[in-house]
C-alpha cells in the first residue's frame, strides 16, 4: 500500500506509519505526477491536488489534508470518485486562538497606531483605547478553534456568545445560537470573530446588509477566508465608523494587491494569512493522520471525516 506525502518524510515518521500498517510504504514527494499510479492515500496541504491528480491515481481512496479549509480541493470530482476526505481541524486551535486574542487586544488598545507613532517618534498619550473586560464577543463558527477562543475571552472577563450550525454541548459559551440568531447577536456584540469555513452558504455572507446589523462602533476579526467578506462593504463600514477597527488575516485576493485600501487604513490590523502558522503544526497534523490510519479503511471512524456535500 503506497501513501504519498507532499512534505519530506523523516525516517521515524516512516517507521511510525509502518508500525500501524506494516504493508504501508510512506513516501515524501515534491511532485505527485512523477509517481506511479499505485497510490491509495495522499497527505498534503491540498494546493497540489487537482482533478488531474485524481485521474493520475485511479486507486486513490483517501486524502488527508493538513489544513482546515477544503475549498481549494476538487471536491465534486472527489465525491464522484467516492474518495474520502479528512482535514486538520483541531490542529489550529492553540495558535489561532492566540492570534485572535492578540488581534483583539491590538485593535482595542490601538497597538497598530502605537507602532505607527513609534516609527515616526510621535508621543501621543491621547490615543483612544478600549478594554476587553465586560465586553460581549460573538464567535461565528463555534468549532474547536472557537471554543479555544471562548475560553481565553472568558479569562479576560468577557461575555462570550457563539454561532454554530449544530446543537451540541458548548460549555465554553455564555450563550449559543444558530444562523437565524445571527442578526440579533451582531446587534449586541462589541467584538465579532469570524472563523467559519468557506462554503456556498458562507461565501459573501458578510455583505452590506449583514454588516448593517452589527453594533455601531464594534470590532471585527476575520481569520476564516477572505471570500466570506464583501470587502467593499467592509471598507465603507470602516470609513464611516460602523466598524471601529478590524483585524484581517485573510483576503479575497492573496497576496493582497498594493492597490487595496486596507493597506492605508489606520483602523485595520493586517496580517498575511498567518493565524494558523506554528512551529508545532506539522507534528500535530501528523498525529491526526496516524490516528486516522489506525482505523483505515473505516472512514466513518476517522477524525474530521468531511461531508463533501456540506463542505465541512
Amino acid at each position: 500500500m503506497k501513501i504519498l506525502c507532499s512534505l519530506p518524510v523523516r525516517k521515524e515518521q516512516r517507521e511510525q506509519v509502518r508500525s500501524i500498517l506494516s504493508e504501508a510504504n510512506f513516501l515524501g514527494v515534491k511532485d505527485f505526477s512523477q509517481v506511479d499510479q499505485d497510490v491509495e492515500v495522499l497527505v498534503s496541504f491540498g494546493h497540489d491536488i487537482s482533478e488531474e491528480t485524481l485521474f493520475h491515481f485511479p486507486r486513490l481512496r483517501w486524502i488527508q489534508v493538513m489544513s482546515s479549509g477544503i475549498d481549494h480541493l476538487p471536491l465534486q470530482a472527489m465525491a464522484g470518485r467516492g474518495i474520502a476526505l479528512t482535514n486538520a481541524r483541531g490542529a489550529h486551535q492553540i495558535q489561532m486562538s492566540e492570534h485572535i486574542l492578540w488581534s483583539i487586544l491590538t485593535i482595542m488598545r490601538q497597538g497598530q497606531i502605537s507602532i505607527h507613532h513609534q516609527e515616526r517618534k510621535v508621543w501621543d498619550p491621547e490615543v483612544r483605547i478600549d478594554e476587553l473586560y465586560d465586553k460581549t464577543v460573538c464567535i461565528i463558527g463555534a468549532g474547536s478553534i472557537g471554543e479555544a477562543v471562548a475560553k481565553k475571552c472568558r479569562a479576560f472577563g468577557m461575555t462570550v456568545w457563539g454561532i454554530t450550525h449544530s446543537v451540541k454541548n458548548h460549555q465554553a459559551y455564555d450563550r449559543i445560537g444558530m444562523s437565524h440568531d445571527l442578526n440579533a447577536f451582531l446587534a449586541k456584540s462589541d467584538i465579532v470573530v469570524v472563523i467559519v469555513p468557506l462554503t456556498s452558504q458562507t461565501f459573501g455572507m458578510f455583505n452590506k446588509n449583514l454588516i448593517s446589523q452589527m453594533k455601531t462602533g464594534s470590532y471585527l476579526v476575520n481569520v476564516a477566508r477572505g471570500a466570506v467578506m464583501d470587502e467593499s462593504a467592509l471598507v465603507e463600514a470602516l470609513k464611516t465608523g460602523k466598524i471601529r477597527a478590524a483585524a484581517l488575516d485573510v483576503f479575497v485576493q492573496e497576496p493582497l494587491p498594493e492597490s487595496s485600501p486596507f493597506w492605508e487604513m489606520k483602523n485595520v490590523l493586517l496580517t498575511p494569512h498567518i493565524a494558523g502558522r506554528s512551529p508545532h503544526y506539522v507534528a500535530r497534523t501528523f498525529e491526526l493522520f496516524k490516528k486516522n490510519l489506525k482505523v483505515y479503511p473505516d472512514f466513518s471512524q476517522m477524525t474530521n471525516h468531511i461531508d463533501i456535500s456540506r463542505g465541512y
